[in-house]
Order: C-alpha cells, then structure tokens, then sequence
C-alpha cells in the first residue's frame, strides 16, 4: 500500500521559489494520479474486506457518510469490513468516469460507481445486491502525502434480484499455478 499514498513532497514557492506553470501542471497531473490511486485502493480494500489498507487512505481525522456507516474514515475501515465479512459472500465495486479538481494541498472529487454484492438468505436462498452511485470526495496532501479528507456516498439506484450464481463454478484461480496473481486472491 505505501506507494499508493506515497507522493513527491510538493513544490511550494517557500521551499523551491516560484513555480513555472510546468511544474504546477505537473503537480497537478501527478496529484490526479495519486487520488485516482486512492479511489481504487479503496474499492479494493472494501472488496477484499482489508481494514489495514482501508485505514491507510484515510486521514486520522477523516469523515465517512456512507448510509452503512457514518463517522471517522479509520471507524469506518473497522465496520465496513466486518459488515462485509457479515453479510456477503463477494463483493466488487467497479468505478467509472471520474472528475478531480487539485488545488494546491487539497482536491475535490466526484467518482461514478458500480456495486455488485452476493448474500445468503436463508430464507430466499443467494441474492445479488447492484447499487450505483457517487462518492463525493474531499482530499488534502499532508506531508505529501495525498489521504481521503471526506467520502459521501450518494445512492442513486439500488436493486436486489435472485441470483443464477453457483458455488460450484470453477475459480478465476483455478489453473494460476504459482503464476503471481494467485497470491493476490
């Protein structure tokens, strides 16, 4: 996880003197990477239900608005996982088009996504969960270091339906061998 909320300390005109607009865009450039980054580990940190990797984007003093739960970003970490440990078999969140507007140490974001969750009732038997939304996100760079500020979820649309899904089908694993990805599962 390092490299991801790693960065680059920023040019500031106190340390390095003025900024040529090259070295503004390109910090500019290299912070969008950074956030975009962010919002990938954490769609990853959610799926794989990996609290370490959760806490690590977030800031200490972060806030979450998710619906499932709202408070401090490393909480958050803590109780996301264990709902999804809870509840569903598999998760995957998919992010779309993405806007990102860097402002010196700080950055808003808008993040279009796509979630597919599998439970077990046991009473209706398997059922998939698809939910599409935005995240709604405030970053800041501390010590050059790009972290959530603030996440909101808002769900746009949201539908549960049975499920054609079997235990039974065969691994994306299965036939990896000691190929690396099959250490990532």
């Amino acid at each position: 996880m390092g490299r991801i909320a790693e960065t680059v300390a920023p040019m500031t005109d106190s340390v390095l003197g003025p900024r040529s607009a090259a070295d503004t865009a390109a910090d500019i450039a290299r912070s969008r990477q950074q956030i975009a980054e962010l919002t990938l580990a954490y769609c990853r940190g959610v799926d794989r239900a990996d609290e370490a990797l959760l806490k690590s984007i977030f800031h200490d003093d972060s806030i979450v608005v998710s619906g499932a739960f709202d408070g401090n970003g490393h909480q958050f970490a803590v109780e996301i996982c264990a709902i999804v440990r809870a509840v569903f078999d598999q998760t995957l969140h998919s992010i779309d088009h993405q806007w990102i507007e860097v402002t010196g140490d700080t950055a808003m974001g808008e993040t279009y996504v796509v979630a597919v969750s599998t439970m077990t009732d046991l009473d209706r038997g398997k059922s998939e969960m698809l939910t599409g939304g935005r995240y709604l996100d405030r970053f800041t760079r501390r010590d050059g270091v790009w972290k959530f500020a603030a996440r909101t979820f808002v769900s746009e649309w949201s539908r549960v339906d049975g499920t054609s899904c079997t235990d039974d089908a065969p691994s994306a694993m299965q036939g990896l061998g000691d190929h690396p990805a099959a250490r990532w599962h």
